[in-house]
């Protein structure tokens, strides 16, 4: 009881970007525990700079802690193309962070920004959080390195520095988060404590919209394929790609795919000589994302790497039937909820989609049945999964 009495009532200052962090700032901020946010810049619409990515609730943008600086440096170093770019930005970020070290019984700290808050707030006596959000630089590296040599490229991580940053982080800190079984293994991997290790999954505000959202009446002649995500190698776009070019060269006109997304250049080539049937629509905002998600028949999401793929999740909400990998970090059970297919494997992927598309009520039973499961998920919020998960931290720090 004591240790419960504790989490509900210890201070947290985090450190991290916008994305997970918004929605548990949210959260810490509404029982008056978020003391400090570090982060990149953060507006509620209004003021003279309001990047569109960097928004957030008005209460959040208060919150002490926001920096225009690594913004400004990040960009002039991505417009003059300088190497390692990230650098110009995350090591600001670090250095402000470790500047203004509030009074605070828990440092929750994600990406890269945070070792040197980490080091200086564990002489205060905090309890320190590293937020893994994506695989770390070996994992990725094992999971990539084949792929971009296909492609005649060699992988790397845009800053080996930052990388091993990232290590150095979850090495140093009491409790590591990961969103996904599949994260957190890779954790394991580059030898981080399995006790340390916590799952804390994701969550998308759009998932509460679409798991209640009425599917409409599908065309029984059409099996329609949806793809969202950043278009790109890491994300098995030349499996997607190849297969669907083989199933419409089969099946013609009764299957056909849409690509939601940004493309990154090294799809480039993919995306100019694109099949018959597969249209590319560039990015989409929520509310148009959200008639394809609940319009399309199967989602496919053949990523070689993945923390856990908020679209895979916005998928299974949708009750659309999902085709992806293991190393997506979803929580698809093969043949339950869902199919899971290897990785850089474009037969198999032919396959699975292939006995989907000649199987309909397979379709609807496996679109049901991922409704359900992210309908029973989302009755735990993101703060209150993360809340869990401090509990269990202090307890052992204790």
């Amino acid at each position: 009881m004591h240790n419960r009495v504790l989490v509900r009532d210890a201070p947290v200052w985090m450190i991290g970007r916008n994305d997970q962090l918004r929605i548990l700032a949210a959260h810490l901020a509404h029982h008056n525990r978020l003391v400090r946010w570090d982060s990149f810049w953060r507006h509620d619409g209004s003021g003279f700079l309001t990047p569109p990515a960097r928004r957030v609730e008005p209460h959040l943008s208060t919150v002490p802690g926001r920096h225009l600086l690594p913004d400004i440096m990040g960009k002039l170093a991505q417009k003059l193309h300088l190497p390692a770019r990230n650098l110009y930005s995350d090591l600001p970020l670090s250095w402000l962070a470790l500047l203004h070290m509030p009074d605070a019984r828990i440092l929750h700290g994600q990406g890269n920004y945070s070792l040197p808050a980490m080091q200086a707030a564990r002489a205060h006596g905090m309890t320190i959080i590293s937020d893994v959000t994506g695989q770390l630089a070996p994992v990725r590296y094992r999971q990539l390195a084949d792929e971009y040599h296909h492609h005649g490229l060699r992988y790397r991580e845009i800053s080996n520095f930052l990388a091993r940053r990232r290590i150095a982080e979850a090495r140093f800190a009491d409790g590591v988060f990961a969103p996904s079984d599949v994260v957190a293994a890779g954790l394991e991997e580059c030898g981080i404590d399995p006790a340390r290790i916590h799952l804390v999954p994701f969550a998308s505000g759009l998932c509460s919209q679409l798991v209640k959202a009425e599917r409409p009446t599908q065309n029984p002649g059409i099996t329609r394929l949806l793809y969202v995500g950043n278009i790109s190698i890491a994300k098995g776009i030349r499996i997607l790609i190849e297969a669907f070019r083989a199933l419409r060269t089969r099946h013609g006109p009764s299957i056909t795919l849409d690509l939601i997304g940004a493309a990154q250049p090294c799809a480039f080539a993919y995306l100019s000589k694109l099949p018959q049937g597969c249209v590319w629509h560039g990015a989409m905002p929520q509310a148009k994302l959200a008639e394809h998600l609940l319009s399309d028949d199967i989602f496919v999401f053949p990523s070689l790497s993945e923390g856990s793929s908020l679209a895979v999740l916005e998928a299974m909400a949708a009750g659309c039937a999902v085709i992806t990998t293991p190393d997506a970090g979803s929580p698809i059970t093969h043949q339950k909820n869902g199919l899971l297919i290897r990785p850089r494997d474009s037969n198999a992927l032919i396959d699975a989609i292939q006995a989907l598309h000649a199987a309909p009520a397979r379709v609807q039973a496996l679109g049901v049945a991922a409704r359900d499961l992210i309908a029973t998920n989302i009755t735990m919020d993101y703060g209150t999964r993360s809340e869990a998960a401090y509990e269990r931290v202090l307890a052992h720090h204790a």
